[in-house]
């Protein structure tokens, strides 16, 4: 059931943006209400955009793209993401930008947990009731990937606060969430917050009140995990058949993060580019201090996680596209281990079904 989203002057909300023009496409009334209200706002960017070439290629007219014209277009980027945060309302000190490499947010989430830290700090400083971030079925990957920093980040400060989970990229209607009450006046100075974001609008103004124009809709998380309610006494298995989406010409990596007792840990093994029905065999052992173990059993990626009595544990995982891509998007989406099904008659073992994602027209 969607419910309406209130907010009051005693709220503090956090709004995570994995790309400048997200806070506007994704939140621009969210923000208005919080504003209108009172409430306390606060907008931090992961990235500046910088690493958006063909857009840059058109407004500058040039073929090449170096370190340099990045930085500038970053920079500009910036600059309209400021412009569009004004007139919904937020000052300039009420922004913060990350700086983090646009499309290398997967890569800094499963190489370290500095980036888990950072957010840590952010997450601290402003204490927020509100966080409104990417959702897990976000299609693009730096959104996925900051939704799995953030969710880390905020178990491990600890914060009780609601988590809003929003979709830009590959958007369906939630079922089970929150909604803002339809406000013309609101969303008519959405659209014109977007118009700010002119290096985007410049070449994709259709595509992008389109999405604008969509109601902001956020799935509704649980501040704690399942497993946190009641950790397992057994061994939970994950199993992921193979066959045959990843049969032919791509080269896929298994990307798995565990966070368990205030520590994160990040583990990445490639997969076979060719799966036989009939192969077996371990990919991987003892990842995550001991507590994965990875293999392929008849065309199917079985994952282990070993039992843990840690009432915090969660994990996420992923399979990760690693040859170079013409689309950016994901096919497959990160997703948390506690999210998937059990299945019927194994309670023993825990034994969980892959979800298989639905692809979404972008």
């Amino acid at each position: 059931m969607t419910r309406n989203l209130t907010l009051s002057a005693t709220d503090r909300l956090l709004v995570l943006a994995p790309h400048p023009d997200d806070e506007t496409l994704a939140t621009g009334e969210l923000i208005q209400l919080a504003v209108r209200v009172g409430a306390a706002v606060r907008v931090v960017f992961a990235t500046d955009g910088d690493n958006n070439p063909w857009p840059q290629r058109w407004f500058e007219r040039r073929l090449r793209i170096g370190n340099e014209e990045r930085a500038r277009w970053g920079e500009r980027r910036r600059g309209e993401a400021r412009s569009a945060l004004g007139k919904l309302g937020v000052d300039a000190a009420s922004t913060r930008f990350l700086a983090w490499p646009d499309l290398g947010l997967t890569g800094m989430l499963v190489e370290d947990d500095k980036t888990i830290e950072v957010l840590v700090e952010e997450v601290s400083a402003f204490a927020p009731t509100h966080v409104a971030m990417p959702s897990l079925r976000d299609r693009h990957p730096d959104h996925g990937a900051l939704r799995v920093m953030v969710d880390l980040a905020l178990a491990k400060s600890r914060s009780q606060s609601v988590r809003l989970g929003y979709v830009v990229h590959g958007r369906t209607a939630d079922a089970d969430g929150w909604r803002l009450e339809d406000d013309a006046i609101r969303h008519q100075r959405k659209r014109d917050a977007l118009m700010a974001h002119a290096s985007q609008v410049g070449l994709s103004r259709r595509r992008l009140l389109r999405w604008a124009d969509q109601p902001e809709t956020f799935d509704r998380a649980e501040s704690e995990s399942t497993l946190a309610a009641s950790p397992p006494s057994a061994d939970r298995i994950l199993r992921i058949p193979l066959l045959p989406a990843y049969r032919f010409l791509r080269q896929h990596d298994l990307l798995v993060v565990l966070g368990a007792r205030g520590k994160v840990e990040c583990a990445r093994i490639r997969l076979p580019r060719f799966v036989r029905s009939r192969a077996d065999g371990p990919l991987a052992d003892g990842l995550c201090s001991g507590r994965v173990h990875v293999e392929l059993a008849s065309g199917v990626l079985q994952i282990t996680f070993a039992a843990t009595t840690d009432s915090t544990a969660t994990a996420y995982v992923k399979l990760e596209r690693t040859w170079p891509r013409l689309i950016i998007f994901d096919a497959e989406t990160w997703q948390r281990l506690e999210d998937f099904p059990t299945l019927p008659g194994t309670d023993a073992q825990h034994a969980s079904a892959v979800r298989v994602p639905q692809r979404a027209s972008i």
